[in-house]
């Protein structure tokens, strides 16, 4: 661990913090975290951005993940980086799906890819670092469980659906999870057979899934991120 300070400790929307940090060691990219010991408390911090002219990593948190009285400046301990980029290559499709955690780096990669993306598919249990909107692409899929997108994916042109554990309009109440193994079910094989799933989020959830419906896909990346 090395010495560190906070640029920003920021809410944005549910309850969702931007915290971003001084890096200068390279270009982290999403699928890499750090761990970051903040007023005493470790926590993991999922890449969702960085720039490395100015000097920069950022990440969002749950703020119920997060200790009190944070601000700019304060001192922290920095990790190394840990995991690997992912690099979708040019002529993938992709499904994203990001779970607690992995919503911050799901998000990230489908904006980064967006002409690739054709769904991502986000959530937990701590709400959506977001405005949900009734989304402008159709799912069939999902036509009869989830219609809310994500403002800034809707923009990007991505299709997004969102899985909460509480009910909130146009969302699917239950797993992310679920809503992925739905998705895949209901996808004939020869689409399915056509796509890469990135999938970020705990291994208590992604294991299952990952030896089940998932298992179909083209292939597949497991980004497992620990909880704490």
């Amino acid at each position: 661990m090395t010495p560190g300070r906070l640029i920003d400790a920021t809410p944005v929307a549910d309850d969702w913090w931007l915290i971003r940090l001084e890096w200068h060691a390279g270009r982290p990219a999403p699928g890499q975290w750090l761990w970051l010991d903040l007023n005493g408390q470790r926590l993991c911090l999922p890449v969702r951005d960085a720039d490395t002219g100015e000097g920069w990593v950022a990440g969002i948190l749950p703020g119920a993940c997060l200790p009190e009285g944070l601000r700019p400046g304060l001192a922290v301990s920095v990790s190394s980086l840990q995991g690997q980029a992912i690099t979708p290559d040019i002529d993938d499709t992709l499904l994203v799906i990001g779970e607690n955690l992995g919503v911050g780096p799901a998000i990230a990669l489908a904006e980064q890819q967006a002409d690739q993306t054709r769904l991502a598919l986000l959530g937990g249990g701590h709400g959506i670092p977001g405005r949900r909107v009734p989304s402008r692409f159709f799912v069939p899929a999902l036509s009869d469980i989830a219609i809310a997108g994500l403002a800034s994916l809707e923009q990007a042109g991505v299709p997004a659906r969102i899985a909460l554990d509480e009910e909130r309009p146009g969302v699917h109440e239950g797993s992310v999870i679920e809503l992925a193994s739905r998705y895949l079910s209901d996808t004939p094989a020869h689409q399915r057979s056509g796509l890469r799933l990135i999938a970020f989020g705990p291994w208590q959830s992604l294991h299952p899934f990952r030896q089940g419906v998932a298992a179909n896909v083209g292939r597949a990346e497991w980004v497992e991120l620990p909880s704490r």
